[in-house]
């Protein structure tokens, strides 16, 4: 007769394929992302090189679950996180990376789900890499321009949504971690003419976290103030930052902001005792650098964005 455990190998060959199943589901344990998208019909032309991902081990805390890292993006896309009950504002997500690289769900859809419960829609954005060589004459400048038709065009993308989407039209912004706060700044501040669009891509407001301020910014917000404080038409900003930071130190926010308020903009800055560069939605030292998501919440209803 034979004895052999039919049942034990059953069970082991069930513990087996839930492991399969568990590590292919691994990236995605903390929330399903949405689609992602081409941000344009027709993306802008390659550069040659293959766009790469990074994979690192996802904070606990981590909304998304996952930690990946894209780099070498030509062909930029989106993807929209929307809540339940939609409170009419629509945010755009510039992740951080020093435009090398894209820290898409630490710095982009951690803080998209988060913000879901306080029915805020967000569109996080993949946005173009910097080209390798930045040698030619205006290089740099050409790139920003080109990096900033992205953000712009994500802008766009939520406002000529908004009725299927639920949000309205004039509370639509935008934000930035790092080199994505760089961008969201330059997005605001810049009065880029709008050629052939019908639907316009200025913010009307701006969260900068940790951002880097661009070498221009204190040129073009005296620029747009000359014609007089009540008529520059720049947006709301809130800003925070860590004491001790070296990569976009603490003291030119603290610049920025006091020019902010001699121009007459609605502007708010926290700067933290404690952590350093890139802490995301508060990990690291200093319980107080934790609270930021929280007062960008609080900020966006003291402003009029959202409802009190």
């Amino acid at each position: 007769m034979n004895h052999t455990d039919t049942s034990g190998a059953a069970r082991r060959g069930a513990m087996s394929l839930l492991v399969v199943a568990l590590a292919l589901a691994s990236p995605l344990l903390g929330a399903e992302l949405p689609a992602e998208l081409l941000l344009w019909d027709k993306p802008p032309s390659k550069t040659g090189v293959k766009e790469k991902v990074r994979t690192y081990k996802a904070r606990p805390e981590s909304p998304s679950g996952s930690n990946r890292v894209f780099s070498s993006v030509s062909k930029p896309t989106y993807t929209i996180h929307r809540p339940a009950k939609p409170n009419g504002v629509g945010l755009v997500i510039c992740p951080g990376g020093g435009f090398r690289d894209i820290w898409i769900d630490r710095e982009g859809h951690d803080l998209a789900i988060w913000l879901k419960k306080y029915g805020v829609t967000s569109l996080v954005l993949k946005y173009r890499t910097r080209p390798a060589d930045l040698s030619k004459p205006n290089a740099w400048d050409n790139y920003q321009r080109s990096v900033r038709t992205d953000a712009r065009q994500a802008i766009r993308i939520l406002r000529t949504g908004a009725s299927k989407l639920g949000l309205k039209t004039n509370k639509i912004g935008i934000c930035g971690f790092s080199a994505g706060g760089h961008l969201a700044l330059n997005t605001a501040l810049h009065d880029d003419p709008e050629f052939g669009y019908q639907v316009s891509g200025r913010p009307n407001f701006a969260g900068l976290f940790y951002p880097g301020i661009p070498k221009d910014a204190d040129k073009t917000l005296a620029g747009r103030v000359a014609a007089g404080k009540e008529k520059h038409g720049i947006c709301p900003m809130f800003i925070v930052n860590a004491r001790i930071d070296r990569l976009t130190p603490a003291e030119k926010c603290v610049d920025f902001y006091a020019k902010l308020l001699k121009a007459g903009v609605n502007a708010e800055l926290h700067v933290f005792g404690k952590g350093s560069h890139g802490f995301g939605m508060g990990a690291g030292p200093g319980k107080s650098k934790a609270l930021w998501p929280k007062s960008f919440i609080a900020w966006l209803s003291d402003s009029g964005i959202t409802p009190k």
